[in-house]
Formats: structure tokens, C-alpha cells, sequence
């Protein structure tokens, strides 16, 4: 796991100057939390590449980056792990390739050597990577399958600059940087910048499965992977797809527990991660595992993980508990630290477990990507109600959200019932690939127009077209035309929610403490095979993830694990924005930026109806205080 910067200037342009040179340095220093081990960089007229990295695999010189291939020919930075670097070493083997380490990194590049972008379908890992070709000039970025790696990049006329963060190309002085204001109202809504987008005009995320091309002055995006949902079906039924499934999925920790450095899994209680710790005890039964205890005990997890870690006979089981110092701490090294806005809570959570892990170990196994590949989440469940409401006339179903507002108590619990119920009743009316970003958004269309009136009436169509609010979501959903709902709903959680949302948090907050973590969920053949499954497979009758609940069940959980109630990574936010986060909400109508953005009376308003138990708008509330931090901690970014 490393981080990785890179500056090329087309060749007919001018030649990095070396105050360029210089502003590329610090722009590769500013990632040293993600890789403080040790520091490289490759220098031609018209290229720069640097490296921060953290070492995991081969921990000698021999390893390190930017690497060179042995003709030096080729150039690669790197970032991410390749679990089976082992196997795809053995192929190239056969091929005549030699190898002068043990790292992944070679074998990543030599990959690329034998058979070009084809490789990286082969790759079985999380990867963000630049590979040059001094031969041909030409330059390569690439994303790893589900967007596991971050890598942000700005093409302008002269050039490409790359960075596994926004920080340090915003340490670019060359460049002016203005905040791009629709997809500030995107992230308002969705609590992440999805798909492409990013908090900044002309600086893009390469998105995951895809790889650019630069050749001749032409900057060329490619779509190397992608699996569906529904096509290719398995013809199953569950004892043989729970056969299959552990077969694979022991293979996948076995791959993922490949490190030269100490090891061990997150465990919060939850079927995924519990699965990811039995699967690891199979490999190596000296495992140890670590969770979070939460004070707020409506929000604490630490008796399930208890109940797990007894039940599997874990050799060692810590748990760290977030008190309201920790809490306090957490928050303010989450809003000082941030790179990119993101909303989840769950970001605190994973990076204070992240530095506490640090002091044992520094390669964790997780379960990330459980409930997007096997259907976990609740809004699985809600598809059943679908055409119930959608038979009722469209001016009924715009009046559902308000009434559920009405005559449904507010409450800060994790997922209160007028909470769903507000986001569900989202959806109507609305087409059917609309309303799974409608389900997901902290408010409803009506109320995001009245909080940023500055915008076009037009953007606030829920049409999925160019130019909307949902226009990458509506990109994203048309070759899911015809699908199934399940269907449908698996690919925009894959596709949208989980590399922006999920993945950018574990990285993010990982990578802050210097700290690596694997989901073997997130494998290629994992994905493939989850999508290959029939609906019935993965949603039963009344069932969440039934694939993974008969697989426990098979091994032998106890009853009350295979059927606990969903928790999820969370926190307290709602509560705490009327304790410990209060002074920064007040902060909020003061911000200079934010009145220039929004309209100030309705966010009053917002904040009233929260502070008053009237309605729980946690979520848009906390999106604004992540911003606001953000802007203030990167004032370079122009409003325009």
C-alpha cells in the first residue's frame, strides 16, 4: 500500500522546469502517511514520477519504487496489493520472464509486459498504477476492478498530473483550483462525490475497471472490466452455490493473508467479517482479531465480536474502546486530516481502529463488500414494496415522504424508523433506475433545491441525463434496462455506493494511520461469481444475504449470530451533533463559503427541525461540517 504522484508533460510542450520538479516532490511527500517507509521518484525532461511506500511484500531496496523493468524499458508506481501475485508469477514463468525479487511489484509490471491492459483482468487485488513505455512515449493509469485504490487526475492542455489523493496535486501552483459547485450539491446528496466526480472543476476520478491511455497528446479512457449482475446465471441451487462459495472464498483470505509483515482481521460482530475470520483461521489458526467497543452501547458491536471471536476459539481478541475523549480526538483528526469530503461516519470508527491496530499489526483482513455483492443492505428488502407504491397515482406518491415526516417520531437511533421511511418514500414517484440515488440521498429533490436555489431549475431533474444532478448514476444504470430489480439495485450499489462511500473511507482512513487493509469480498472471482448467482441465491423470501447465512450455518454459528439484527459501522452523529459536534453546526450559518452556496434560512431550518427532534437530518448536517472543514483546510480552492 503506498501513494503515488505523477507529472507528464507532452513531449512537443516544454520541459518540467525545475521549480516543477521541485512543487512534483512536495506534491509525493504529501502522501508519506500512506507510504512512510521510503521515498522514490523517476525523472525525465517531460515526466515525473514519485512514490511514498509502505512496505508489505519483499521488504528490501530491491523492491522499491517507481520500479524499473530489467531492460529499463518500462516504469511502474504503484499502489495496492496483488494477492495473486504468486500464481500469475508462476505463469510468467513459463513464459521466459525472470525475477530479481519476491515483491508483487515486479510481477505486476512484468504482467503488464506480457500481455498489456489484458493483465490487469488477471490480477486478483486492489491496485491504482502508472506505467510509462520510454520506447513508445506511451503513458498508462490504471483502477483496480471495484475502485478499491483511489487515483485522481487533471488533464489539461499541456499535460497530465495524477495523484493517489487530491492533496497533492492541489500542492500543484501551476494550476488554479475552483470548486466545481454541481458536484457540490452532488456530494450534498449523496454524502460521497460517485463515479468520476470530484470536489474540483477539471480534476477527475479514474473509475474503477478502467485504464487511460496517453499517446500523442491524446488522453484516452478505457473500460477494461466490469461484471453484471444477472448476465452469465449460474444454474444453482443453494447447497451447491454454498460449496462453491466456500471454495472460493477460502481461497480469497488465503491470498489476502499473503504479507511479509504481522497480520490479523477486523472483526465487528457482523456475518462478513466473522466470515472473513473463520475463512483466515483455516489458513493460519494463530490469527488474532480486533473490534471497536463503542460508550454509546445502542451503537456498541464489541459483545457480538466477543460472541464470535469466543465461539471460533480466536487466539488472541483485542478491543479498543471509543470513549468520549477517543470520540472527540477522532473527530477532530477526521476534519483536520480529510483529503476529499465524505460523509460516512463510519470513517471515524475504521480510523481510530486503524491507529490502535498500528501498534500490533499492519496488514488487516476485513469485510468490506458483503452486503453490495450479496444483497445485506435493508433497501433489498424495501424492492418487494415497490409496486405496491408505484400503482398509486403520482401526486399520492409525492405526498408520502411528508406524511411518514408527520406522523412518524423522529429518533437518533441507528436507522429510526421515520429515517427510512423519509428515504425510502424518496423514490416516488420516480423511474425505477432513478430511485436507487433517491433512496440513498440525505434529502429529497424538493428540499436540495430549496437548500441550493443558485443552481438550475433543470439540474434537479431526476432524469439521470447529462448535466443533472444523477447524470453519472443514469450513465451508470441504462445497461441495467430490463434487469431484474435485485439486479439493478446489486450493480448501483457495486458501481456507485461502494467505490465512493465504502472503499474511500477504508482507504482513506487506513492509509492515514499508515495501515493496510484487505477484503477478500472484493476479489475478482468473488464478484464474478456473486453476480453469476440467481436473485433467489443471494434474497430470500425474508432473508438478507442468504448465501452467506446458510454458509455460517453450515459452519456451525450459533443461531443468534447467523440471525442478529444488521448493525453496521456507525456512530452516533445525530446525538452527537447536540453534544460533542454542536459548536461546529453552529459554526455552520457563519461559513463565509457555505452562504455563498446555499441558502441560509432553510439550513437554519434544517438545523432547528434536527435540534428540536423534529426531523433526523443528521446526514446533510454532517455532509456540510465535513465541507466546511475541508474548504478551510484547503483555501487554494477558488469558489469561481
Amino acid at each position: 500500500m503506498c501513494g503515488l504522484f505523477g507529472w507528464f508533460k507532452f513531449e512537443n510542450n516544454n520541459e518540467l522546469s525545475d521549480e516543477e520538479i521541485n512543487q512534483a516532490r512536495l506534491a509525493t511527500s504529501s502522501l508519506k502517511h500512506r507510504g512512510p517507509d521510503d521515498f522514490g521518484e523517476w525523472i525525465k525532461p517531460n515526466l515525473y514520477m514519485g512514490h511514498q511506500r509502505l512496505k508489505i511484500l519483499d521488504l528490501s531496496q530491491k523492491a522499491a519504487q517507481p520500479f524499473l523493468s530489467s531492460d529499463n524499458r518500462y516504469v511502474l508506481s504503484y499502489n495496492g496489493e496483488i494477492y495473486n501475485f504468486i500464481e500469475l508469477r508462476e505463469e510468467l514463468e513459463t513464459q521466459g520472464f525472470t525475477f530479481r525479487t519476491d515483491s508483487d511489484t515486479e510481477v505486476f509490471l512484468n504482467a503488464f509486459i506480457a500481455w498489456g491492459p489484458e493483465a490487469f483482468i488477471k490480477m486478483e487485488g486492489m491496485f491504482a498504477a502508472a506505467i510509462h513505455d520510454t520506447k513508445t512515449s506511451e503513458h498508462y493509469l490504471v483502477r483496480d476492478h471495484l475502485g478499491q485504490k483511489p487515483l485522481y487526475y487533471h488533464p489539461y492542455d499541456d499535460g497530465i498530473a495524477y495523484a493517489s489523493e487530491l492533496r497533492a496535486l492541489m500542492e500543484l501552483k501551476n494550476f488554479k483550483w475552483e470548486l466545481d459547485k454541481d458536484n457540490f450539491v452532488r456530494f450534498l446528496m449523496a454524502s460521497y462525490y460517485g463515479g468520476d466526480k470530484s470536489p474540483l472543476k477539471n480534476v477527475y476520478k479514474l473509475l474503477p475497471g478502467h485504464f487511460i491511455k496517453v499517446k500523442d497528446n491524446e488522453v484516452e479512457l478505457k473500460l477494461y472490466w466490469d461484471s453484471i449482475p444477472g448476465d452469465q446465471l449460474l444454474g444453482v441451487e443453494i447447497e451447491e452455490a454454498v460449496t462453491q462459495f466456500e471454495t472460493l472464498f477460502e481461497r480469497a483470505c488465503k491470498m489476502c493473508m499473503r504479507s511479509d509483515v504481522p497480520y490479523g482481521v477486523l472483526l465487528s460482530g457482523g456475518i462478513d467479517s466473522s466470515m472473513s475470520l473463520r475463512s483466515s483461521l483455516q489458513v493460519n489458526p494463530n490469527v488474532d482479531a480486533f473490534s471497536v467497543g463503542m460508550s454509546e452501547k445502542d451503537y456498541d458491536e464489541s459483545d457480538k465480536a466477543r460472541q464470535v471471536a469466543n465461539h471460533l476459539g480466536v487466539h488472541r481478541h483485542k478491543i479498543f474502546e471509543m470513549n468520549e475523549e477517543t470520540v472527540t480526538i477522532e473527530i477532530e483528526n477526521f476534519l483536520s486530516n480529510i483529503d476529499e469530503p465524505n460523509g460516512d461516519p463510519a470513517f471515524i470508527n475504521m480510523l481510530f481502529l486503524s491507529e490502535s491496530c498500528k501498534k500490533d499489526i499492519t496488514v488487516a483482513i476485513s469485510g468490506d463488500g458483503g452486503d453490495e455483492l450479496f444483497a445485506g443492505y435493508i433497501t433489498f428488502a424495501g424492492l418487494k414494496f415497490v409496486r405496491l407504491f408505484e400503482v398509486l397515482p403520482r401526486f399520492i406518491q409525492s405526498y408520502l415522504g411528508p406524511l411518514a415526516e408527520i406522523f412518524i417520531p423522529s429518533s437518533d437511533t441507528y436507522l429510526g424508523l421515520q429515517l427510512k421511511a423519509i428515504a425510502y418514500f424518496q423514490g416516488f414517484p420516480s423511474s425505477r433506475i432513478m430511485r436507487y440515488p433517491l433512496w440513498l440521498s440525505t434529502l429529497s429533490l424538493k428540499d436540495i433545491s430549496k437548500l441550493c436555489p443558485k443552481q438550475p431549475k433543470e439540474f434537479f431533474e431526476a432524469s439521470g441525463v447529462n448535466g443533472t444532478i444523477f447524470d453519472y448514476e443514469g450513465t451508470i444504470m441504462e445497461k441495467m434496462k430490463g434487469k431484474t430489480l435485485t439486479q439493478q439495485l446489486l450493480y448501483f450499489y457495486q458501481k456507485v455506493f461502494l467505490p465512493e462511500f465504502i472503499c474511500l473511507h477504508t482507504d482513506r482512513a487506513s492509509m492515514q494511520a499508515s495501515f493496510e487493509i484487505r477484503s477478500p469480498f472484493l476479489t475478482r472471482s468473488i464478484i464474478e461469481f456473486a453476480n453469476s448467482l440467481p436473485d433467489n441465491i443471494k434474497l430470500g423470501k425474508n432473508n438478507l444475504k442468504r448465501i452467506l447465512k446458510a454458509t455460517v450455518d453450515r459452519w456451525s454459528f450459533p443461531t443468534k449470530i447467523v440471525n442478529q439484527k444488521k448493525q453496521g459501522f456507525a456512530l452516533p452523529v445525530a446525538r452527537w451533533l447536540k453534544t460533542e459536534l454542536k459548536p461546529r453546526l453552529d459554526k455552520l450559518t457563519q461559513d463565509e463559503t457555505l452562504n455563498e452556496l446555499m441558502d441560509k434560512k432553510f439550513l437554519n431550518q434544517l438545523i432547528a427541525d434536527h435540534l428540536d427532534g423534529k426531523k433526523n437530518n443528521y446526514r446533510i448536517l454532517f455532509n456540510l461540517i465535513v465541507f466546511s472543514a475541508w474548504k478551510n483546510k484547503f483555501p487554494q480552492v477558488r469558489i469561481g
